[in-house]
């Protein structure tokens, strides 16, 4: 997974960034947003826009369709000068969230002129499962969240509690005898249910306590977390399936957070990098 070319200077280990998606929270507060993405079709196109997308953060992805729905590639208007193009004069820029410093006006490529040029391909380069693996549980283990069983052995089930007396707070077991990707893919759900507070808080943690409205929604939510995750990493996943199933069959999705779907998705993309 690489670095979102947005954000340069963005550390993955520092919290700003994550405090202040926390406070501006534009999909849960703005109600038609909320309305608007409640319809399966949309909430659907919000889903392909954001894992094709996979240059950008999860949340600056899902900004980019809210004002530019069609865009295919995305670049300030110096980052075009360096590529041999320049916005056109009638150029509309969309807003996109900078960590650490001001908002960033960019400009889809249909909105330029000049040098051909060729555009990112539609699934990034393989990743190295072996590797997203062990970053992703050496990182959450400093978060409280310690990740026992074979990491790198069909898709197993996880198994997402919180720690008995001196254990850490929560403890993922991941079971034996599945292919590396599909370990990475029930992680990845796991931790969405984590992030997405469906077992709740504890001393020290930055993520809400929080229940699902119901059975269907917890799984919808997180399946949602591993939909993006896994899908801008190429990686198939059951979780995944059922959120396309679900949007096949219902015409609005279940209740939950959009803002902290997208943001359980960047933080669980961070930790592998």
């Amino acid at each position: 997974m690489r670095q979102d070319p947005l954000f340069p200077e963005w550390q993955p280990s520092g919290t700003a960034s994550e405090e202040r998606l926390s406070e501006l929270r534009a999909f849960d507060e703005l109600g038609h947003l909320a309305r608007r993405y409640r319809e399966s079709r949309t909430f659907g196109e919000l889903l392909d826009f954001v894992i094709k997308m996979h240059e950008l953060s999860p949340y600056n992805a899902a900004l980019l369709h809210l004002q530019k729905p069609g865009a295919q590639m995305v670049r300030t208007a110096a980052e075009w000068l360096l590529l041999g193009r320049q916005p056109l004069p009638e150029a509309q820029p969309a807003l996109l969230l900078y960590p650490g410093g001001p908002l960033r006006f960019v400009f889809d490529v249909g909105d330029t002129e000049g040098k051909p040029i060729s555009l990112p391909p539609a699934r990034p380069p393989a990743p190295d499962l072996a590797k997203l693996l062990t970053n992703t549980a050496e990182r959450i283990s400093r978060e409280g969240v310690e990740v026992v069983g074979p990491l790198f052995e069909q898709e197993p089930r996880g198994r997402l509690r919180r720690g008995r007396k001196g254990e850490s707070p929560f403890t993922i077991t991941l079971e034996t005898g599945h292919a590396p990707a599909a370990q990475y893919a029930t992680l990845v759900y796991e931790l969405a249910r984590l992030f997405l507070g469906q077992l709740g808080g504890c001393e020290g943690c930055d993520w809400p306590a929080r229940s699902p409205a119901d059975e269907i929604s917890g799984r919808f939510e997180a399946g949602a977390v591993a939909a993006i995750v896994c899908g801008r990493a190429g990686i198939p996943t059951e979780a995944a399936a059922f959120v396309r199933g679900y949007l096949k069959n219902f015409t609005e999705v279940p209740d939950l957070s959009l803002d902290l779907v997208l943001r359980a998705a960047g933080r669980i993309e961070r930790l592998g990098r």
